[in-house]
């Protein structure tokens, strides 16, 4: 018997460095495991008692959430399972109760249908982008896109194939890096226009082709000149013996580069001078750090943590602090982060279905006010992941098709692999 535990299950168990102090997320995490374990063994109460402790402390997660109210209908109490799957309504996640048997019980009681209406309500497609670019190559696991202000181009990472595109203005596709010029997977990706340099957060993922096994979990900053396309600079990861994997960045107007590193609490530097990355900030917050953008100030940097939310750098004494959020906004499994003007803008491939978000920040900076769903369950949609603001449009990938690739980096059903779609999407 397996528990369908809801949206953000995965990032809830996901393995995280032991820490010596308590964690709330740590903790929740062994609460749900515990939670699926007596579910297993049919022992409600069991359940009941994790999953009550596993949602306390991580309130804002779809998952422990979705679970509690499982919890709450399997041991007779209707009333507090619609009030958590309220709350689960209320933070904008989507479920079919009809299909889940756990919740039988609850057909027929005050408050169900209307339940039913809003998870199914926010299921629904809320479609306002456009393609932009559709490039026809269906194996390219596309990942990062980068925008050149000078000459108009886009460069869209393939990381299975190990290279990088560019996309001309008038539509011309070319390749613009690859393999031989040292490329690991190349993920995100920033435009430097002064300096005239594209910067790419490369690693050693199975996903790739010719994936070889001594290279598995080293990662690198490289630098590329746009005028060139030849190699400008190389700053790897330093080997520690544990696996890496650098999948963002982001370029500062000095002409400084922060990158994050999924698989280490840790965000790199590259500074103007020199030829090593530096571990610029660390935290134990840091359990999964994807996308991050600065702050117009360029004092602060902010930081999707697929399952935090939003951390805040100080770019001064190097603090990192979470950022909190109202009960209605959901931050959790965003991939990819940008900025328009004062606000932030996250593509959430971590929920179901897949959205894109506009985030309001308090007049603090410290809090997330607002979620605004600017997209969601688009038909191009196969986990999208990043995407490059350019005046007041986003510009990102809507099928990378993660999914569709198993870790001995070939397609599971190569039939089944479409065309890169690069949707824009009026903010």
């Amino acid at each position: 018997m397996t528990k369908p535990f809801g949206p953000l299950i995965l990032a809830l168990l996901l393995p995280a460095p032991a820490r010596a102090q308590a964690d709330p997320i740590l903790e929740s995490r062994a609460e749900t495991r515990a939670a699926m374990l007596a579910y297993e063994a049919r022992d409600w109460p069991a359940y009941l008692a994790h999953a009550t402790r596993a949602q306390a402390l991580r309130p804002g997660h779809g998952g422990a959430t979705y679970a509690l109210a499982s919890a709450r209908a399997l041991t007779g109490d209707g009333a507090g399972a619609l009030e958590a799957l309220r709350r689960f309504a209320t933070m904008g996640y989507s479920a079919d109760l009809a299909a889940d048997a756990d919740f039988i019980s609850l057909r027929g009681h005050p408050g169900y249908a209307e339940v039913m209406r809003r998870l199914a309500r926010n299921a629904e497609p809320l479609i306002r982008s456009r393609p932009a670019v559709t490039l026809p190559e269906a194996d390219l696991l596309a990942e990062g896109i980068a925008h050149d202000p000078v000459d108009g181009s886009f460069y869209v990472a393939a990381v299975h194939q190990r290279k990088i595109l560019r996309v001309a203005r008038g539509g011309a596709v070319s390749v613009f890096a690859d393999a031989g010029d040292g490329l690991w997977a190349p993920m995100g990706m920033g435009v430097d226009p002064q300096r005239r340099l594209l910067w790419v957060a490369s690693s050693a993922v199975p996903q790739m082709r010719d994936h070889a096994a001594g290279d598995s979990g080293r990662a690198a900053v490289l630098a590329f000149d746009l005028r060139t396309g030849r190699p400008a600079g190389r700053y790897e990861v330093e080997p520690d013996g544990a696996t890496h994997v650098v999948g963002d960045l982001t370029v500062a107007r000095d002409g400084r580069v922060y990158a994050t590193d999924s698989r280490a609490p840790v965000i790199y530097r590259v500074p103007l001078d020199g030829d090593t990355l530096e571990r610029f900030a660390e935290s134990d917050l840091l359990l999964s750090a994807q996308g991050l953008v600065l702050a117009p100030d360029e004092r602060t940097l902010y930081v999707a943590d697929y399952a935090r939310g939003i951390l805040r750098v100080d770019l001064r004494s190097r603090a990192v602090a979470l950022l909190e959020a109202a009960d209605t906004a959901l931050v959790l499994g965003i991939d990819g982060l940008s900025r328009h003007g004062a606000e932030l803008i996250g593509i959430q491939n971590g929920v179901t279905p897949h959205r894109v978000v506009r985030l309001t920040l308090d007049r603090s900076s410290r809090r997330v006010a607002r979620t605004e769903v600017l997209e969601r369950a688009h038909p191009a949609h196969q986990e999208p992941t990043l995407g490059v603001v350019v005046g007041d449009d986003l510009f990102y990938i809507a099928n990378s098709q993660w999914e569709r690739y198993g870790e001995d980096g070939r397609a599971r059903d190569p039939a089944a692999l479409e065309p890169t779609v690069v949707l824009r999407l009026r903010l």
